[in-house]
């Protein structure tokens, strides 16, 4: 059974890894970039990068599930990595790699939001909509459309004032969970 000391000793050595991969793409070294990304996800899901983005997003949720718990860190960590490695591919010009770990990084975003009891955190919600606001709803993947309808009906259900210090208005959402064409999701 893996210990939290453990988890957060691996969690504290991948982020590691996250910040030089950052660093590299920082410095324009995109493909170091990419392998150290790879790396980084390597070490957090004990498999290699190419055959985790050949999982759904559900088979790489249940490796982040204990016990009927998802590992929210893991999950966020893993997130932030697909988002930085979107924004390398889209440096890159590879638009299908871009769009892809874009989707992702939102789908795992979104599940470690609908996954947190308390008030959703500021920082993650500010995540969920720069990746949301780069993505065309009518094309993500019909259980990350489903997820954004959950996670709007947590953001309407919050005060004024949270919305508003997330730089949302209640209209705007609104006519975002309008426009997931709930028809199509079925």
């Amino acid at each position: 059974m893996l210990t939290e000391d453990y988890i957060m000793r691996m969690i504290n050595q991948v982020l590691a890894v996250f910040l030089q991969a950052v660093g590299f793409k920082k410095a324009g070294q995109f493909s170091q970039a990419l392998q150290t990304f790879d790396q980084a996800v390597e070490s957090l899901l004990g498999l290699r990068a190419s055959l985790a983005n050949q999982l759904e997003d559900r088979q790489l949720l249940a490796m982040l599930t204990f016990q009927g718990k998802l590992d929210v860190d893991r999950l966020l960590v893993l997130a932030d990595i697909y988002h930085e490695k979107g924004e390398v591919y889209a440096l890159q010009g590879q638009l299908e790699q871009s769009q892809f770990a874009a989707q992702r990084g939102l789908r795992l975003y979104l599940e470690a939001a609908l996954a947190t009891e308390a008030i959703l955190p500021l920082e993650l919600v500010q995540k969920i909509e720069a990746q949301r606001s780069r993505l065309s709803a009518p094309d993500l993947p019909v259980e990350t459309r489903l997820a954004l309808l959950d996670y709007f009906d947590r953001l309407l259900a919050s005060g004024e004032d949270f919305l508003a210090a997330a730089g949302l208005s209640r209209p705007d959402l609104q006519a975002s969970l309008t426009s997931l064409d709930t028809a199509d999701l079925h």
